[in-house]
């Protein structure tokens, strides 16, 4: 998980991650729901289980009793409050399938032959430079760009 994520930790045993997942900065994964324990006495939980190969995009929501399936992407600052099968693209609040994952590859894949890509020195792990930084967004003419 990157910067500023949280995992319920009050309810965390119910919280299921798979392998080569990427939380993007400041996603929630929620297991619990308090709003009904002033009514009822009790607060609402719910398992959340996240598959294999799924990437959460930033200020994203995960809430109780969701299960992400494997090969999944989930769009930046969507609210994921009902299960997203294998192979999805979903996003938006809240959060619909908007698309197959391989679909959504082949046109990426497409996209990365028509723009810049960088290299692992064009990051910030490796020190990217000032200048370097400069070339980048010089290069990304069309405002899009990869970087590894």
């Amino acid at each position: 998980m990157l910067d500023g994520g949280s995992l319920d930790w009050s309810h965390c045993w119910h919280i299921t991650i798979g392998d080569d997942v990427t939380m993007a900065p400041g996603v929630r994964i929620i297991a619990h729901d308090a709003s009904t324990k002033m009514h009822l006495g009790y607060t609402r939980i719910g398992k959340v289980e996240i598959g294999d190969r799924v990437f959460i995009g930033a200020a994203s929501i995960v809430l109780p009793g969701v299960r992400i399936g494997t090969n999944v992407v989930i769009g930046a600052g969507s609210v994921v409050s009902k299960s997203i099968p294998d192979n999805t693209v979903a996003c938006g609040n809240p959060a619909r399938a908007v698309g197959a994952t391989d679909e959504w590859l082949v046109r990426k894949r497409r996209e990365m032959g028509t723009v810049p890509c960088f290299g692992e020195e064009y990051t910030s792990r490796q020190d990217v430079t000032e200048a370097m930084k400069v070339e980048m967004n010089s290069r990304m003419t069309s405002g899009i760009g990869y970087v590894v």
